[in-house]
């Protein structure tokens, strides 16, 4: 009895072996976890705004030539209006304005901000750039949150651009280095910040898309030194440089060969609270920074005004046009399954405003979205019922003989002879006997 109850356990723990061998690495698999309903909302949503190539060239040329650290904040700053627009308020308060150093980026801290909106603070005259034109501001970040790639692309074309115009060289306050084809822009002295003050007619040449002009960033007073010239012929000019707080800085930087953000996370994490992401729309993985819903854009009446002490309204320099030329596109138009586009015989609705920005007036304009469709519906094949009143003739037997043809000839029965006696037969003749 007792060695068939061993030889029963040794069959039992045989059996039951492989499965509790196997039961860790399964609960190890369980670890990954799917996208969020969000990411896939928002990679599944092809209902977003969209600009066209040269719309993109128009809103970057004026900052495609900052620092690549603070260009990459200032696109994903863009990203979140409404963070700018406190941002701003906050640096108007004497006591945070006067904030540098460790004690500014304590006082940060607790602000529910992205890292890259803390980290413009830094840099006041930067915010009340962002802050004195904002639907240049918003248009910005809702191109980089939509289109990335392309706008990450555009900015190394317009470099391109400048270096074969001859304009964008290594000065004191920059240093140009080349990573393959990409043009990298880094600050010569590692402690000090000067940001690029330039007339985009100028930097770039000839500016091949005249129907959307560059737009020009007037500097806020005391941005750049009086007297700077930015007419024809002139070159870079710098603002006032600003001490790099250095917690503030380098934690991110552009991938331009991937087209993404790399950022460092454990430095990311330490300037805001990691619960903070989600609110943000923020998503970190592999070290890349990607927003997971679209841009709240900010009404009329909440955004912000232009500080009091900002340089009066200007013409900008010729061939430019001025930040309010470019504006938030609207999104397409949603309608239930089924249902026709927009009812007959009505136009669709215009294009953004952006398409046509004031300056030269437009030659041929470059359809967007919304032109891609005819003004007016297509016409249908007209149906059988819109033809001419009258009966159509149908295919029958009648119809087969030409109308006009006689009636064919049928022969004459033999009562149609004239009527006369008939003959008849005379009496036998008698025959002779």
């Amino acid at each position: 009895m007792t060695r068939d109850m061993t030889s029963f356990r040794r069959r039992l723990m045989t059996g039951v072996m492989p499965f509790l061998l196997v039961t860790p690495s399964f609960a190890q698999a369980q670890q990954f976890q799917p996208p969020s309903a969000a990411e896939a909302g928002a990679a599944l949503s092809p209902r977003v705004p969209h600009y066209t190539r040269q719309q993109l060239d128009q809103m970057l040329a004026p900052i495609a030539l900052y620092p690549d650290h603070l260009l990459t904040q200032v696109l994903m700053a863009a990203t979140f209006p409404q963070q700018l627009v406190d941002a701003g308020q906050w640096l108007r308060d004497p006591g945070n304005a006067a904030l540098t150093g460790d004690d500014l980026v304590a006082a940060l801290q607790n602000l529910p901000w992205d890292p890259s909106v803390k980290s413009l603070v830094a840099f006041p005259q930067v915010i009340t750039l962002l802050n004195d034109h904002f639907d240049w501001t918003q248009a910005l970040g809702i191109a980089f949150a939509n289109q990335q790639v392309e706008a990450m692309a555009r900015v190394q074309s317009l470099r391109q651009r400048a270096v074969a115009a001859g304009r964008l060289n290594s000065t004191p306050q920059l240093r140009i280095e080349r990573d393959g084809p990409e043009i990298l822009i880094e600050p010569a002295d590692p402690a000090m910040l000067y940001v690029p003050v330039y007339n985009p007619a100028e930097i770039y040449g000839d500016w091949p898309d005249r129907d959307y002009p560059p737009v020009y960033l007037p500097p806020p007073p005391g941005f750049a030194p009086s007297g700077v010239a930015l007419g024809v012929g002139a070159a870079i000019a710098f603002g006032v440089g600003v001490g790099i707080v250095r917690p503030l800085w380098g934690w991110g930087r552009p991938d331009w060969r991937r087209h993404r953000v790399v950022v460092d996370r454990a430095r990311y994490s330490g300037i805001t609270n990691p619960a903070n992401f989600p609110t943000n729309n923020v998503v970190i993985r592999n070290n890349t920074w990607r927003r997971t819903a679209p841009v709240a854009q900010i009404a009329p009446a909440a955004r912000p005004r232009p500080a009091v002490a900002s340089a009066p309204a200007t013409a900008p320099p010729a061939g430019t046009v001025t930040p309010a030329a470019v504006v938030a596109p609207r999104p397409p138009a949603t309608r239930p399954p089924g249902a026709s586009p927009r009812p007959p015989g009505v136009p669709p609705a215009p294009g953004p405003a952006v398409a046509h920005p004031p300056g030269p007036a437009p030659r041929s304009p470059e359809p967007g979205p919304a032109a891609i469709r005819p003004l007016t519906p297509a016409p249908t094949p007209a149906p059988a019922v819109t033809r001419p009143p009258g009966p159509a003739a149908t295919p029958g037997p009648a119809a087969i003989r030409p109308p006009t043809a006689a009636p064919a000839p049928t022969p004459a029965p033999a009562v149609t002879r004239p009527p006369g006696p008939a003959a008849t037969p005379g009496p036998p003749p008698s025959r002779k006997g």
